[in-house]
């Protein structure tokens, strides 16, 4: 049985606690690919400085170029609206039947699940993988404030990411 794991964000900016969280996801319980899945927005977020959803998908397209365990899903972004997590588990469930699926959260997220619509029938669809984000300190907002006082992101995201955030002149 195939074990997926998907990874929901703004991702705006993906960057490497992103990508350290989804490696972390795959070599400690041995999942077969990990989904990353741009929210269109975010329930739970207010964002003034949020990217398009095209420009979040290409970022996170950049970023996990190259590793062939790593995959970029649109759904939430094709569907527009407020993105629920019990809508996107149920789409991959009809895509995935026979996978045992896996949404993997950092720990500052856990407080919160109660809040999530449906998360009882998330529950009965997927386990949640929870990650220790404290021995990484870095998040899309650090990155953008970085941006914003003309500071580098080199190493805080992909070295592709920095170079289409620059040429594409986001979060100045």
């Amino acid at each position: 049985m195939r074990k997926i794991g998907f990874l929901g964000g703004s991702f705006n900016p993906i960057h490497v606690g992103h990508l350290m969280m989804a490696q972390a996801a795959l070599d400690t319980l041995g999942l077969d690919e990990v989904v990353f899945v741009p929210a269109y927005c975010s329930p739970h977020k207010r964002d003034e400085d949020l990217a398009s959803g095209q420009e979040r998908l290409n970022m996170v397209r950049l970023a996990i170029a190259g590793n062939k365990r790593l995959s970029l899903s649109d759904v939430e972004i094709k569907r527009g609206g407020k993105s629920y997590t019990i809508e996107t588990i149920r789409s991959f469930k009809n895509q995935y039947p026979r996978a045992r699926l896996f949404f993997i959260i950092g720990e500052d997220n856990v407080a919160g699940l109660r809040t999530w619509q449906g998360i009882d029938e998330i529950l009965c669809m997927a386990s949640f993988i929870v990650i220790n984000r404290s021995w990484f300190d870095v998040s899309s907002s650090l990155i953008r404030q970085h941006i914003k006082r003309k500071r580098s992101i080199r190493y805080l995201t992909p070295d592709a990411v920095v170079n289409y955030i620059l040429r594409k002149k986001l979060y100045v």
